[in-house]
């Protein structure tokens, strides 16, 4: 008998949180009751936090494709604008080091980066109001 009394206020504290989920919170609150609780009575579940919203992709950004050649020390950049596009590789304090316009972003630009020293570079791609970035490693 003690089992069916346990088991009755399980199934009837979990239609209650389930009840208090989805109606909204009463204007004044009740006066707080005592209530005695059994250490091994079941606990009301916690409630699950939503993923976080992913933003949309930007409309103005372009998609960048690079590839390095260590050996000849070759950057080809690739993006997907129509129009003229502007090359841009600038160091790791925002300074442009090389610059190159091209006609149309969906043919690849080959930049020789042979003097440029080893480290972290951004590539930057415009073509009139859209932009794109990628890191890129130089050197190594």
């Amino acid at each position: 008998m003690k089992v069916f009394f346990t088991c009755a206020g399980a199934l009837l504290l979990a239609s209650l949180a389930g009840h208090a989920q989805t109606t909204p919170a009463p204007a004044a609150t009740p006066a707080p009751t005592t209530v005695a609780t059994d250490p091994a009575a079941p606990t009301t579940p916690t409630p699950i936090a939503l993923a976080p919203v992913t933003p949309a992709a930007d409309p103005n950004a372009l998609k960048i494709k690079t590839e390095i050649n260590p050996i000849t020390h070759k950057l080809t950049v690739r993006c997907d604008a129509v129009g003229p596009t502007r090359v841009e590789i600038n160091d790791k304090e925002g300074r442009p080091v090389l610059t190159k316009t091209m006609m149309a972003g969906t043919t690849p630009v080959t930049l020789n980066t042979a003097k440029l020293p080893a480290g972290p570079y951004v590539v930057r791609c415009t073509a009139g109001e859209k932009t794109g970035m990628r890191r890129v490693m130089l050197g190594e």
